[in-house]
């Protein structure tokens, strides 16, 4: 049963990637795994069950993601790290994250209470990350969810210009545009007494 669950999420994937969400269908996805469409209903209700299941796929990925960025070494890197890896994690998994994202779903986390506890590991590790930058004076006091909200809707505004051709569907290109914009952003959430921040040296020039 979980193996054939499994193959119908893969087919589900296949399609979604090379034709986009508009092509998912239950029966497109019968035709792929081999199945009757009555038989694909007995593992998935509908289409909106199985796209949630590829969500939660999605999610999978992104969270291992972000695990590498928790690894950094300073409370300020693993925050500059997890916005780095959000702009990685579109490029890499672009229909993935549009799903995720940019597509409206039912059920939703509401922001910015869902950014204040998570059962995620590695998101709370940021969470913690944002805590500790503002204990040390590196970013401005105030609810790290507010600030969690702003950075992230910051590097989501710039995937989202990306992938309607702002930065002519340059990948390499809106790396560096991305890497200056997250600079800039932990320069302007620094308290203004803090001095100048410090900067990664992964940043394009």
């Amino acid at each position: 049963m979980a193996a054939t669950r499994e193959r119908i999420l893969a087919a589900a994937e296949r399609i979604h990637q090379r034709e986009g969400l508009d092509a998912v269908s239950m029966r497109r996805i019968a035709e792929e795994v081999g199945l009757t469409p009555m038989a694909l209903y007995r593992h998935y209700c509908d289409k909106d069950a199985l796209l949630d299941a590829l969500v939660d796929e999605g999610f999978r990925r992104w969270e291992q993601y972000l695990a590498r960025a928790a690894s950094a070494e300073s409370p300020l890197e693993r925050i500059r790290a997890a916005l780095t890896a959000y702009v990685g994690f579109a490029l890499g998994e672009p229909r993935l994250f549009q799903l995720m994202y940019l597509v409206p779903r039912a059920n939703v986390p509401d922001a910015p209470v869902s950014l204040r506890t998570t059962t995620s590991p590695a998101f709370g590790a940021m969470i913690d990350a944002v805590r500790e930058a503002m204990d040390a004076g590196e970013l401005r006091a105030g609810d790290p969810a507010e600030l969690i909200l702003v950075a992230w809707a910051t590097v989501h505004g710039l995937v989202a210009l990306h992938f309607s051709g702002r930065f002519g569907f340059d990948d390499a290109k809106f790396r560096g545009v991305a890497a200056r914009a997250i600079e800039t952003l932990l320069l302007m959430l620094a308290p203004p007494s803090s001095g100048p921040l410090r900067r990664s040296g992964r940043a394009s020039p």
